[in-house]
């Protein structure tokens, strides 16, 4: 009986050996020099690989690297049916405190979106954070930085200019469908989603869909106008590997919905205090991306950027508007809603 608890245990470590080994492998020889995996812990790497699609798609674009596209995409659009549908919400990624913060949090938050990488690849720019504002934080509603006395619900499309849209995302969309459900609006929504979890085939569900991948969505179904909102998960991504996962998400929604018109929103950014020493979450490796992302713009391809309206002019979220410095809380949703029908108004879209 000692025997075989004694074989018994040796196989187990064995078996820890080889994971261990496989790990270290994948981390420093295969993930490191492409800029990934630079926050997994090399025994759960193996197991990372086998179960995350999204990582599985990043590295297979890091490992076959192509130019990203420096035009948007030339599928000509055609008439677009709309679908009014409908969702239940899943879940509440922000509370709304019962007054707004106006000042920075004394303690960095502890939390960061799900999936990105907490080291900057070494591939990549060093940044250094923006120097604090000389003047003392705003309060109240004269946060806004643009026109505070702008009506964008007034100005705006309405609420059924939404009829049509399917909004891609991540846990801010969560917010937009927990908290500012605009018109019949769909959403292919979830927590910590990234663009290489919805090029690998992610699965998400809403009211009008059951769980089933973008590709299977966009195949089935008709909309008018696809919103997407993709990018704080990914900023710690070298900038040309998420770039070219785009620009295929891009590619993707114009191929399966030649009629609608494609609206990317630029990355929010973070508070100075849920950036801390995180560089990748510094407003200038952040612009980088949304300069990436407007690159796609021309034809029925348009983009919006929600730092006109929540950002400080140094690029950070105002306290004001968050809780956990990420997330807009409740009630700014619905703000961001009725500025989106604003902004693309504003367009003529």
């Amino acid at each position: 009986m000692k025997k075989r608890y004694l074989a018994l245990l040796c196989a187990i470590g064995i078996t820890l050996a080889l994971v261990t080994m496989t790990g270290v492998y994948l981390k420093f020889i295969v993930l490191l020099p492409l800029g990934l995996g630079q926050d997994e812990y090399a025994v759960a790497l193996p197991f990372r690989l086998l179960t995350d699609e999204g990582l599985r798609y990043a590295l297979r674009l890091a490992q076959t690297p192509t130019e990203p596209p420096t035009s948007a995409p030339t599928v000509a659009p055609t008439t677009a049916p709309t679908t009014p549908p409908t969702t239940e919400p899943t879940a509440a990624p922000t509370t709304e405190p019962t007054t707004a913060p106006t000042m920075e949090p004394t303690a960095a938050p502890t939390t960061e979106p799900t999936t990105a990488p907490t080291t900057e690849s070494t591939t990549e720019e060093t940044l250094t954070p923006t120097a604090p504002p000389t003047q003392p934080p705003v309060t109240g509603e004269t946060w806004r930085f643009i026109d505070p006395e702008i009506d964008f619900a007034a100005l705006g499309k309405g609420d059924a200019w939404f009829d049509d849209v399917l909004f891609v995302g991540d846990s801010r969309v969560v917010g937009f469908r927990d908290y500012a459900r605009t018109g019949g609006a769909e959403y292919f929504c979830n927590v910590g989603l990234t663009v290489f979890q919805v090029m690998g085939g992610t699965q998400c569900g809403d009211r009008g869909f059951e769980a089933q991948s973008l590709k299977t969505l966009l195949t089935n179904r008709r909309y008018g106008k696809v919103i997407i909102s993709l990018g704080i998960n990914e900023c710690g991504y070298p900038l040309s590997t998420f770039l070219s996962a785009y620009g295929e998400l891009v590619e993707m929604v114009q191929t399966l919905q030649p009629g609608a018109k494609i609206i990317l929103q630029g990355i929010l950014g973070v508070t100075r205090n849920y950036a801390g020493s995180r560089s990748y979450f510094y407003p200038e490796n952040l612009h980088r991306f949304n300069e990436g992302i407007q690159g796609f713009v021309g034809g029925n391809i348009y983009y919006i950027d929600p730092n006109t309206l929540f950002s400080d002019p140094d690029g950070y979220l105002y306290t004001a508007v968050t809780g956990d410095g990420c997330h807009p809380t409740g009630k700014y949703y619905r703000m961001w809603a009725d500025w989106i029908s604003y902004a693309i108004a504003q367009q003529g879209i």
